[in-house]
């Protein structure tokens, strides 16, 4: 019985979470209501505070909650074997895979940077830094591997999470004519990766990866 009402509790938890992201991308936080959150969420106005303290704990828990959701699919890309370049490929998939099926999510990190959230810029900067850790480890592995030149981590690590998202951000109203989400990241992967400048030399190996990420991209995002 206990285990039935977690369960019942985490489901309108989540519920809530994605409600409240819909809310807060379309009308920015300032006007978002909470009360019409909880009434979009199918509880009591009152009970949305037997979850969430206030509005801004509920801003910053979704922030949170669905980070760990897209960690623990990131964790089992890095672990499930291959070589650093290959995990890195997969890696940043994911990421735009979950952000093109899970918009409001999405949309709601890119607001706290860009848009009108701006207020929690500081706060998914540090909640992202778990996300971004996984890619910058990658990074150093494939310039002591020597796949890649001898560059700076952290800025390249920053470099092809913000192409991601960008890919995440532009995919409806630019994006979508070229294909379908993966064929456009494993297009912007090759340039990423492979550069614009043609040099007889280059070996780099292709960004298209063997695993399919698709199948572990279901489930709850960030």
């Amino acid at each position: 019985m206990a285990s039935i009402k977690s369960d019942s509790r985490d489901k309108k938890r989540k519920k809530i979470i994605e409600t409240a992201a819909k809310e807060f991308v379309k009308k920015g936080y300032q006007r978002a209501n909470i009360n019409h959150i909880a009434e979009m969420s199918g509880i009591g106005k009152g009970t949305i505070y037997l979850y969430f303290k206030n509005k801004e704990d509920l801003y910053i828990q979704a922030l949170r909650e669905s980070n760990d959701a897209w960690m623990e699919k990131a964790k089992a890309v890095v672990e499930s074997g291959g070589d650093s370049l290959e995990a890195l490929v997969e890696l940043l998939k994911l990421d735009v895979l979950l952000g093109v099926r899970h918009k409001e999510l999405a949309q709601l990190w890119i607001t706290s940077f860009f848009g009108d959230n701006r207020r929690f810029a500081g706060t998914a900067a540090s909640v992202l830094q778990e996300y971004y850790k996984l890619v910058e480890d990658l990074v150093k592995k494939c310039i002591e591997e020597g796949v890649f030149r001898d560059v700076d981590p952290v800025v390249t690590s920053y470099m092809l999470l913000g192409l991601s998202e960008l890919t995440i951000a532009f995919y409806d109203t630019l994006f979508r004519q070229l294909g379908d989400v993966e064929l456009v990241f494993a297009k912007i992967a090759d340039v990423m990766l492979n550069g614009l400048k043609a040099r007889q030399d280059c070996e780099a190996k292709p960004a298209s990866s063997k695993k399919n990420v698709s199948k572990k991209a279901g489930g709850n995002p960030r």
